[in-house]
């Protein structure tokens, strides 16, 4: 269904380690459709304690991932990733099915 990529492995590790707040000492990570348009789907990541009665609760690398029933065909075969280049640094989602990821 959904893979991820060591270095987004880390880089979530990471950002879940520095997160304080007492809202977020048991988050996973949620992927959801941020938008849909004439180039495909675009998706979105968001730290997320509360889960759903509708979510797939996935163990991604020692990340617990949760993403709506409902758009889970849509995640057939993502990689998530996480890139630091001199163009930027962010995460990205790629779906070799459709033409557009989200950064």
């Amino acid at each position: 269904m959904v893979t991820i990529t060591k270095s987004a492995v880390a880089e979530l590790k990471t950002i879940s380690k520095s997160e304080t707040r007492p809202e977020y000492t048991d988050c996973g990570l949620r992927i959801y459709v941020a938008g849909v348009g004439d180039h495909g789907i675009t998706y979105g990541l968001e730290l997320d304690s509360a889960r759903n009665g509708s979510d797939i609760v996935l163990d991604l690398g020692g990340i617990r991932t949760l993403i709506d029933e409902k758009i889970a065909p849509s995640m057939q075969n993502i990689v998530i990733d996480f890139t630091d280049t001199c163009d930027g640094r962010g995460f990205v989602i790629n779906n070799p099915y459709l033409c557009c990821g989200c950064r």
